[in-house]
């Protein structure tokens, strides 16, 4: 009597564990669709104090961390049958993007979980979307950021397997390759058992069956050094046991294999491999005896059958590939009109499966990737006209700054003077302009650091390294003025004498450019003059050329010169030239189509000094510039 006691508690003891599950899961469902009265109907049935706490915090959205999140995706990843596209909806309406100044792990993982799921689904174009906006979260932080190489690194398991779906198997290949070496430099062992798994794909497509192996088998003894198996445990021993049966000779280790999945959550998706073992099995197998009493039957046909039953909740693709695998294990035991209608009913799912929802999905990824080109090239062209129009404000405000104190200045001094070639007394008076002239000067000096001070505070706020480089020539540019504007300053001739000018702005770019150390300056300049008229385009003109040759011509290795010359011709024009030994131009190069705003405006403004631009590729790249000054000019008028 005691025995059917016992066995009765154990049967209602199962009843109540399953019992528990379909509320467990019910409660998820519900969770998922956000009805939340409906969730916690289910979640006030369940006697697991720890699985009623957790889903009770994703009701109460004031409670639940981006852990618990993950924990939930990750736990629903492990069931059988999920819409992936309602998980899709539930984690972008409800998981936002954190505002931390790190990158958060739970969230990357979440996303990424998502991805993965949503591709392995055939759900190609959302899973593409969703790859790109996590995209956009990691490139928002520094490559300082400790985690940011990891998350990059992670993030290119989706390429590789679209590579693998457009059969662009050597670029898969080489970016699984590097992205397992990455991860071994990062000590991250579940990173490495990831880009084995991905990786491994490619060597089937290589037919390398012993190599495949030996990755399975690799990826198997990474996963014992883990605190708990990885999501990929489990996919890598379905792998491990196709290799086996396929190889033959590996019964005992195939069977301990399959096994393990039959006792894990994946035991519907060991019906197949049990079917595939079966069809390499002799009738007399002891093996074969073995599954058969497993599983309570007299014969393979009857096996098949209840595998059939048992896996009709799996998805139409790992169901097609149950069908198709027991049709070999009835056709290798003698079942010859039951294996034709198990490959007819394969053939019929196959038709169902793949009609043109994946050449769709593809057609779909194509077609965002396109959009995202189109978008960066539309990006691309609005940041250059917000450049030009940049460039244009800023050098106009400077040169009306320029020309505003410097008639200032030159009619305070005239008139100072005036006054005293014409009488003494007011000496007093023309010490007060004396003084009016110096606080102009810093005046005009003060508004340059006020320009610079702006822009510096508005590389601050902006991200775009394209802006930021704008601001930078600008603020370049207006140094050169500046030191003009010093040197005019310190000459009561009113003229600049431009050698000295020459080395004092060469000494501020290499600075800048840090390039302090490893450049060879060769300065040929006589002692010239120019007044203000020819002496402000000829620094801008300096200080753009100059610039580029740092920005482009040099790669901070030693061994960089640049040489500048400045002389005058015997019919009074003068030559500037400017050579660095950099790479010089395409010899396709045109600059009458060229984009740069910069050359655009050392065009310009050798056009207001009357003069020719020559570019040649010497060992490098010369400019070579001839001018009039000012005097010169006004004859030509």
């Amino acid at each position: 009597m005691k025995f059917p006691l016992k066995f009765l508690f154990l049967f209602f003891s199962l009843q109540l564990i399953s019992q528990s599950h379909n509320d467990y899961h019910k409660a998820e469902e519900y969770i998922i669709l956000n009805k939340l009265d409906s969730a916690n109907f289910y979640i006030s049935k369940l006697e697991n104090s720890a699985d009623k706490s957790f889903l009770l915090r994703l009701t109460n959205t004031n409670k639940i961390s981006y852990s618990d999140y993950y924990q939930f995706i990750s736990n629903l990843a492990k069931r059988e049958n999920v819409d992936y596209e309602k998980i899709a909806e539930f984690v972008n309406s409800q998981i936002t993007e954190p505002k931390s100044k790190t990158i958060n792990i739970d969230f990357f993982n979440i996303k990424w979980l998502l991805i993965t799921n949503l591709r392995d689904d055939e759900f190609l174009s959302k899973a593409s979307i969703e790859q790109n906006k996590l995209e956009k979260y990691v490139s928002k932080f520094n490559v300082d950021d400790k985690n940011f190489l990891w998350a990059q690194t992670k993030l290119n398991t989706h390429p590789i397997v679209m590579y693998l779906i457009e059969k662009k198997l050597q670029k898969g290949k080489e970016l699984a390759s590097r992205s397992l070496q990455i991860a071994k430099d990062l000590d991250d062992i579940e990173l490495q058992i990831i880009f084995l798994y991905y990786g491994s794909d490619f060597l089937v497509y290589e037919k390398k069956l012993n190599e495949y192996i030996e990755v399975c088998e690799k990826s198997l003894e990474l996963e014992k050094k883990l605190p708990q198996r990885s999501s990929f445990y489990y996919p890598t021993i379905t792998n491990l046991i196709n290799a086996y049966i396929f190889k033959g000779g590996y019964d005992k280790e195939v069977n301990t294999l399959i096994n393990q999945l039959y006792k894990s959550y994946y035991r519907t998706y060991s019906y197949a491999l049990y079917a595939q073992l079966i069809s390499t099995l002799e009738d007399n197998s002891l093996l074969k005896s073995k599954v058969l009493e497993k599983f309570k039957v007299g014969n393979v046909l009857e096996l098949v059958e209840k595998f059939k039953d048992l896996g009709k909740n799996l998805n139409s693709n790992d169901f097609l590939d149950l069908i198709n695998r027991s049709s070999f294990a009835l056709a290798k035991h003698k079942y010859y009109l039951e294996a034709l209608e198990y490959k007819h009913q394969a053939l019929n799912l196959t038709k169902k499966i793949y009609s043109e929802e994946l050449s769709e999905s593809l057609a779909n990824y194509k077609t965002f990737k396109a959009e995202e080109i189109v978008k960066a090239k539309e990006k691309e062209i609005i940041l250059e006209k917000e450049e030009t129009r940049l460039y244009f404000i800023i050098t106009l405000l400077c040169l009306f700054l320029l020309v505003v104190s410097f008639v200032v200045l030159r009619k305070i001094r005239k008139q100072s003077i005036e006054i005293a070639q014409k009488n003494k007394i007011v000496k007093k008076s023309l010490e007060e302009k004396e003084l009016i002239i110096k606080e102009m000067h810093h005046r005009v000096k003060n508004n340059f650091q006020l320009i610079t001070s702006l822009l510096d505070l508005g590389t601050d706020e902006i991200k775009d390294a394209k802006i930021i480089e704008i601001l930078d020539r600008g603020k370049s540019r207006i140094k050169s003025m500046s030191l003009i504007n010093q040197k005019l300053y310190g000459n009561e001739s009113g003229l600049i004498q431009f050698d000295e000018f020459i080395n004092l702005l060469v000494k501020e770019l290499r600075f800048l450019y840090k390039y302090d150390d490893n450049l060879d300056l060769k300065v040929a300049v006589n002692e010239i003059y120019f007044d203000v008229d020819t002496a402000i385009p000829l620094a801008l003109i300096l200080n753009e050329l100059i610039t580029n040759t740092f920005k482009y011509a040099f790669k901070n290795e030693a061994g960089n010169i640049l040489m500048i010359s400045l002389k005058k011709n015997i019919n009074n024009n003068f030559e500037l030239i400017v050579k660095d030994n950099g790479q010089g131009l395409d010899k396709d190069f045109n600059i009458d189509r060229l984009k740069s705003s910069g050359l655009k405006l050392v065009q310009r403004l050798v056009k207001q000094l009357q003069g020719e631009l020559e570019l040649m590729n010497i060992s490098g790249l010369q400019f070579k510039i001839l001018f009039k000054d000012t005097h010169t000019r006004k004859q030509t008028v």
